[in-house]
């Protein structure tokens, strides 16, 4: 029997709203992608990314505390992914805003190094935690998520490319740098808010979508080239 608690539940729903809202993204974006444009391929490997770490956020919620044989490996498993998706979400957001900002795939090669260096380090620290366990681990007896004190060293990254992106949005669009601030502001009132609640994949979700209403504006063909 699987024991999931109301916190837990509450966030499998998050997690499932997240899947349901990507994979709708995903149908409806398709004719974009036909144009092999780097930001559409950019916007659909954020699209995938996030569908992961939702994916996987979920199946640890519904292995937490419970008796499912490999129960424990499988969660933390799943949460190694979710996290090197996190990371690998907010660097691959910054060079996504980087090049509806420049508009120039040259620039965006050399620029887009640069700006994944801080989710790369991330993700490898991740890694690390591997033969280390000094950020989380899963416990092999009760499948219970443990985190450690240097558990907070994982939102290091993000918080740069909060900044970034902020500064992004500014220059792109003032409406956009204010949902992207909302959206920052409603995952934060949820972390403090309710503590054993993951909105994480669902904001990420929602912060894709709005980008993509945002963008319908434009016209669909235009001079840019293709890859």
């Amino acid at each position: 029997m699987l024991n999931i608690s109301e916190l837990h539940e509450a966030s499998l729903i998050m997690d499932i709203a997240a899947v349901f809202l990507l994979f709708g993204t995903i149908i409806y974006t398709t004719i974009y992608r036909k144009r092999g444009h780097i930001d559409d391929k950019l916007f659909f490997y954020l699209i995938v990314d996030t569908l992961v770490m939702a994916i996987s956020d979920g199946i640890t919620y519904v292995l937490d505390g419970g008796s499912v044989p490999y129960g424990a490996l499988i969660s933390l498993v799943c949460n190694y992914i979710f996290f090197i998706s996190f990371e690998l979400f907010c660097g691959l957001l910054a060079v996504y805003l980087d090049y509806r900002v420049y508009q120039n795939v040259d620039a965006l090669k050399k620029r887009g190094t640069v700006l994944m260096i801080p989710a790369v380090i991330m993700m490898v620290m991740i890694i690390a935690n591997i033969f280390g366990r000094f950020l989380f681990w899963v416990d092999p007896q009760t499948s219970e998520y443990i985190q450690y004190p240097a558990y907070s060293l994982i939102f290091v990254a993000p918080a740069i490319y909060v900044i970034l992106g902020i500064f992004y949005c500014f220059k792109l669009d003032f409406a956009m740098m204010w949902i992207f601030v909302l959206l920052l502001l409603v995952r934060l009132f949820f972390g403090n808010l309710m503590r054993g609640v993951s909105s994480t994949s669902l904001i990420f979700s929602m912060v894709l979508v709005f980008i993509h209403i945002h963008y319908m504006r434009l016209p669909f063909y235009d001079d840019e080239e293709a890859l």
